[in-house]
């Protein structure tokens, strides 16, 4: 089940970029031009949430920051809130596959 866990994570997450994209205050442009995608499909991409793992994680690695990093969290506590599913902050990391 731990797996699956991930897989729906990973997900989410992939669905969620154009969100962090916005909240980082980074244009698409400047995001496009470094992943080495025309502008057109960037925007393409964002709207769909169609991103393949690389971009993800060149994403997340152009975009990432503290404040990002809180704000995301802040989303997954709230769905966790709504599902009434509680964990600790280490079984939250394990699962988010932080150390």
């Amino acid at each position: 089940m731990a797996m699956l866990k991930i897989v729906e994570n990973y997900k989410e997450l992939r669905q969620n970029i154009g969100m962090l994209i916005k909240k980082s205050g980074y244009k698409n442009s400047f995001i496009a031009e470094k992943l080495g995608i025309p502008t057109p499909n960037f925007s393409v991409k964002k709207k769909r949430g169609s991103w393949t793992i690389e971009e993800v994680e060149k994403i997340l690695g152009i975009i990432d920051n503290e404040e990002l990093e809180d704000f995301y969290l802040g989303k997954i506590m709230e769905e966790v809130e709504k599902e009434n599913e509680y964990m600790t902050l280490d079984e939250f990391k394990k699962g988010m596959g932080w150390k």
